[in-house]
């Protein structure tokens, strides 16, 4: 059996999946959080990583070592592992005890995309060790230009409602 076929193959994939969650946003991730009840062993980080490091330690191993077949995919797999194990203790378990929503009101975030009155914008939050970007309308529907600090007045259905941190002449 020729390894490097598979080892590209494995490379090749997990590069897709992760272009493919970048450009779908967390459609993925909500489906597999559907099947899997939120476990953070299967959080597509996890899987999509372990499959793109087994790929490129198979590759890098068959071009740099002696080791063939059976000895050299099962050295991928332990590396693969490591770097599983690695990803979860960094990423997924971080994402599990990512802040709840109810832990976001009153919370600081700076506005990434203008807000307009009445429509929605975006927000970047950081939240434990890392910071995300939320969907966000006007509290009180004027409009809020990128860049400015605002404070979460409520959160509905992962949406952020947002006051800027000056207050608007009309309200207040």
């Amino acid at each position: 059996m020729d390894w490097t076929l598979v080892f590209w193959g494995c490379f090749l994939v997990g590069i897709l999946f992760t272009a493919l969650s970048w450009i779908i946003g967390n459609l993925l991730e909500g489906l597999v959080e559907g099947v899997t009840s939120g476990a953070s062993l299967f959080h597509p980080m996890i899987w999509v990583g372990a499959l793109t490091v087994f790929g490129t330690a198979g590759l890098i191993l068959s071009k740099t070592t002696p080791l063939k077949g059976s000895f050299l995919s099962l050295s991928a797999l332990g590396l693969a592992g490591v770097a599983t194990f690695l990803l979860y203790l960094r990423g997924a378990k971080s994402i599990g005890n990512a802040e709840s929503s109810a832990d976001l009101i009153g919370r600081q975030g700076k506005v990434t995309t203008t807000i307009p009155a009445g429509g929605c914008g975006e927000l970047l939050i950081w939240t434990g060790d890392k910071h995300t970007n939320q969907i966000a309308f006007s509290h009180y529907h004027h409009p809020i230009p990128q860049g400015a600090s605002v404070i979460i007045r409520k959160v509905e259905e992962s949406i952020l409602w947002v006051t800027p941190i000056e207050p608007h002449p009309d309200k207040e």
